[in-house]
Formats: structure tokens, C-alpha cells, sequence
């Protein structure tokens, strides 16, 4: 047998082992999971390594790289990731595929943070990690934090509302929050900061208030890193609550650049839990139930008036309805900015709906 036809068949049997590793996970047997996935790892580093490292090996060895070093990830071996990504890097691998290498990386890096700085998350804290290269040792760019964090504590709330049962709130009073939030100073090296959410001492599903907030919160958000919106509209069934969440997590999710990865790391009834989260905020964007048949339209401009009353904002020259889910965290903070403002309209007609809208840098 000649080296191709090795390294094909190492590779299949990466994948054999890998396919039978997802769906013991799927069934909640997580020891035969990790079983699987790491001779999965095993078996495509070891394709990997009967490829010389030359210009004729690629882009086939950067692959199988990329894949053993994804694999290692999954079942928590950092530094067997750490390693096989940086064996890909000193390659010759092409530059889009040396990129999806890097953000491997950006996840192991992630994924160091939060085991060997010696932080102990309790049970219903939630602990925000922001990493690339707009980050450096125990500084951020000021803007790349101040609107996540608000975004993130404003999310906390709603998500806390909705566990409570509660109607959702268009228009925020001052009345005594459910879940009081509180913040830790910032830690240094992926800029991490733990939520704590007090008050609530209210009993759901067997939990504490505070710990089936941070639950369903890490349920949803990893719903939505799977990309299955089914599963989103099933979990929260209220349309203001749905487009207040999505809108929220495109605030807090990565800009591709200076932020290429947001990691949420929480432990739950005892677990620790953690979700990479790296999708950008432009791929976020949804079709919404009943959009069949409607033109999407990007507009940028002033953003004028954001009024309660009607849910009517300006951008520039066009009016646009705001859905109540939007008008209080999303569109409000924005007023008096330049914005690029992404709406929905049905042909023929020049009414407009908002469906996201973000600050333009000036």
C-alpha cells in the first residue's frame, strides 16, 4: 500500500470513529465519546505525519491537521490541540485554510484561560472571555467592551424575566430588578469578567433562580453556535423575547477581526460548562417566520428619535418600525449615531421593518 493510499485509509477511519463519537454523544454517553474522539484525533494526526512537510503535501496535510487538532478540542486535550495546530502553521497550506488553523487555536487559547488561571466559577455564575488580536494582556479597546457588557447584562435580565414567567417588559421602567447583577473587576490575558446574579430566591425546576437563568441562558446561546433556529423558536416562544435574544447575542458576538472569538463559561448543578462562541455578528442575521416574499434593504445614516410611543426611529431620511423586542436595548442607546441599519420590506410597499442595526464607526 503507498503512502496515499495510507493516509486515505487512516483518514476514513478518523471519520468512522468520529461519526460513531457524535452519536454516542448525542445519547448522553460521554465516556465512549471522548473514547471515540480521541482515536479519531489519533488516527488523523497520524495521516498527517506520513505526509512530508512540502508545498507537495498540501492543502491535503494542513487538513488533517486542522481535523486532528478540532478533534483533540472537542475532548479537551489543549495542548495536543495546541500542538498539532501549530504543526499545520509550519506548513504551506494555503492562506484561507491556515486561517480556519488560527481560529482553532483561538479556541484552545480560549479554552487555557479558563482552566489554568486559577478561577473558580460557583454555581449560577457566568464568566465572558473576549479574545483576538483587538485584545492584549489586561487591555481592550473601549468600545469593544463598554456595548458587550451592557449587552450582556441586559441580556441576563431578559433571560432572568423569562424564567420568572414574566410578560415581556417593552418599555423599562425603575421598578426592583428580579435578579440583581453584579460584575467582577476584569481578569487579564483573554479580558474575562464573571456575572453573579443575586436576589430570586424563588425555586424552578429543582435549581435556585439564579442557576436556571444562567441554564437556560448557556441552552439558548448554544443553540444558536449550532445555527438551529427551530430549536431557538421552540425554546423561547414569545416573538419579543426571540428578537430581543438574537439582537442581544449579535451585540455581544465576535466582529471577525478584533474580536474573533467570545467564550461563555458557567458551571451548572456542578458542571462546568463552556461554549466558544466565534460565529461574527453579520452571520447571525435570521430569516424570520413569514418573511417569504419580503426585500431586505441596508440603510446607513443619523439615527433620529427612537420613540416609545410608536416604535418609529429615522435613519436619515427613512422611517423604519421598530418590534417592540428592539426598541428599549437595542435601538435606544443608539440615538444621535451614525448606524447602518438592516430592515425588511415588502415589495411594492415603503413601509420598513427593523431587523438589526449597529453603530458605524466614524
Amino acid at each position: 500500500m503507498d503512502i496515499d493510499d495510507q493516509v486515505a485509509s487512516l483518514h476514513r477511519q478518523a471519520m468512522e470513529h468520529a461519526d460513531a463519537a457524535l452519536y454516542f454523544q448525542s445519547h448522553g454517553d460521554f465516556a465512549h465519546f471522548l473514547d471515540e474522539t480521541r482515536l479519531a484525533a489519533a488516527l488523523e494526526a497520524e495521516a498527517a505525519n506520513l505526509l512530508p512537510c512540502s508545498q507537495a503535501s498540501e492543502p491535503t496535510r494542513t487538513v488533517l491537521l486542522r481535523s486532528a487538532a478540532t478533534l483533540a478540542l472537542r475532548c479537551n486535550e489543549l495542548e495536543r490541540a495546541e500542538r498539532l495546530a501549530a504543526m499545520a502553521l509550519l506548513g504551506f497550506g494555503p492562506d484561507g485554510l491556515k486561517e480556519e488553523v488560527r481560529d482553532v487555536l483561538e479556541q484552545v487559547h480560549f479554552g487555557r484561560h479558563m482552566a489554568a488561571r486559577g478561577i473558580t466559577l460557583e454555581d449560577g455564575e457566568l464568566q465572558v472571555s473576549l479574545a483576538g488580536r483587538g485584545v492584549s494582556f489586561g487591555m481592550i479597546a473601549a468600545s469593544q467592551y463598554l456595548d458587550r457588557a451592557k449587552s450582556i447584562g441586559n441580556l441576563l435580565r431578559r433571560t432572568g424575566e423569562r424564567v420568572l414567567g414574566l410578560p415581556f417588559q417593552k418599555h423599562r421602567g425603575r421598578s426592583r430588578e428580579p435578579f440583581p447583577i453584579f460584575m467582577s473587576a476584569p481578569r487579564a490575558s483573554s479580558y474575562a469578567i464573571t456575572y453573579r446574579l443575586g436576589g430570586a430566591q424563588s425555586f424552578l425546576d429543582g435549581m435556585r433562580g439564579p442557576d436556571a437563568v444562567v441554564a437556560t441562558l448557556f441552552d439558548d446561546i448554544q443553540a444558536v453556535n449550532e445555527r438551529n433556529w427551530q430549536q431557538l423558536r421552540e425554546r423561547i416562544i414569545d416573538q419579543d423575547y426571540f428578537l430581543n435574544f438574537v439582537a442581544l447575542l449579535r451585540q455581544i458576538a465576535p466582529d471577525g477581526t478584533d474580536i474573533r472569538l467570545v467564550g461563555f463559561s458557567s458551571r451548572i448543578g456542578g458542571d462546568r460548562r463552556e461554549i466558544p462562541f466565534s460565529q461574527p455578528r453579520r452571520e447571525l442575521l435570521i430569516d424570520a417566520e413569514g418573511d417569504v416574499g419580503q426585500e431586505v434593504e441596508v440603510i446607513d445614516g443619523l439615527l433620529v428619535g427612537a420613540d416609545r410611543g410608536t416604535n418609529i426611529v429615522k435613519v436619515g431620511n427613512h422611517r423604519i418600525r421598530v418590534p417592540p423586542g428592539l426598541i428599549d436595548d437595542i435601538v435606544r442607546p443608539l440615538w444621535g449615531q451614525s448606524v447602518r441599519a438592516t430592515v425588511e420590506r415588502r415589495p411594492g410597499t415603503a413601509s420598513r421593518v427593523l431587523k438589526d442595526v449597529e453603530p458605524l464607526d466614524e
